[in-house]
């Protein structure tokens, strides 16, 4: 064969290995649910209200971090811990109706492989000027016992106790009922939205591409950049759903998010009640990404396609 055709030859195989390893990877209609994102990743924003008579009236600062990721015992798959900490504004819109309320704190506990939820609060916490109280399951630390609310760590004004100990004689039990009623009323009620996690998808997708998501599917619409109020710019996709929810905690008719192009973390959200004329819309100010310490996805691409010249290169030599 000559040489220069030999070269050629060589080359076209090791571009069409590469074509065809990215099209498996990132051309397919429904993209993969396997999360990239990185611990210690997060995004601070406002949460803003608008309706009719109301324009942008800030109801809560929102920070969305990924808190931990561990891998989890019982089922040898790793998880990835979301904490989403809501700050309200004294003279702001609550979108809980809990118009007492200063903090809300949240860790939704997701597989990483799937980005399935296993619970949407597997801690919570409440707290206002005179008073604190959480739940917690996820000390329990593996999947198959956190189900159990029974186990749940109870706590109210630093006093804690396991559920299934209290026997009602304790201090203030009432509020123990009440802060495992609504520990488990908010995982019953959130589930159905978040059975894939609204906070994190993998963006290695194209437009038009589907993303899993309940009760359906969601949409990538573009690709562009969201800048934050400080004037930082992140590269993100556009994804559309309907009938859902991210931070509003309650479906709505349409919701716009923007994911971060490296790890795919949430940094901009726009919920809208169509049949209500309002919107809930998440702002970005702050965004900070940890660095992975896996290669970025271009450079695999360019090794397997170097490895498949070689594998060209060394059987040519052989055939010698």
């Amino acid at each position: 064969m000559n040489r220069k055709v030999k070269s050629f030859t060589i080359l076209l195989l090791g571009l069409l290995v590469a074509s065809i390893y990215f099209s498996a990877l990132t051309q397919g209609a429904v993209i993969s649910d396997q999360l990239i994102v990185t611990e210690g990743s997060y995004v601070k924003g406002k949460f803003l209200y608008t309706n009719s008579t109301h324009n942008d009236v800030l109801m809560a600062y929102i920070t969305l971090s990924v808190d931990d990721i561990w891998n989890d015992s019982y089922s040898l798959l790793n998880v990835v811990n979301f904490k989403v900490l809501y700050e309200f504004q004294e003279d702001g819109e609550n979108p809980l109706g809990a118009d007492d309320m200063n903090i809300l704190e949240m860790t939704s506990a997701v597989f990483e492989h799937n980005r399935t939820t296993i619970l949407p609060a597997a801690t919570m916490l409440l707290r206002n000027t005179t008073w604190t109280a959480s739940a917690d399951v996820l000390y329990l630390g593996y999947t198959d016992a956190m189900m159990d609310f029974n186990e749940a760590n109870l706590t109210v004004n630093g006093v804690s106790y396991i559920w299934s100990d209290m026997d009602g004689s304790e201090d203030n039990y009432m509020d123990y009922v009440g802060i495992i009623f609504l520990f488990a009323l908010v995982n019953a009620g959130l589930l159905p939205y978040f059975a894939y996690t609204p906070y994190a998808v993998n963006p290695h997708a194209n437009v038009a591409d589907t993303v899993n998501f309940k009760p359906s599917n969601g949409a990538v619409d573009e690709f562009e950049p969201i800048t934050t109020t400080q004037g930082d710019v992140y590269d993100a996709m556009n994804v559309e759903y309907v009938n859902a929810a991210t931070f509003g905690l309650d479906d709505v008719g349409e919701v716009d998010t923007h994911y971060e192009i490296k790890t795919g973390l949430l940094i901009r959200s726009i919920e809208k009640d169509t049949a209500a004329s309002t919107q809930m819309e998440f702002q970005p100010i702050e965004v900070v990404i940890k660095s992975s310490g896996f290669l970025p996805f271009p450079i695999v691409g360019v090794i397997v396609s170097f490895v498949a010249i070689g594998l060209v290169v060394v059987l040519s030599r052989k055939r010698k």
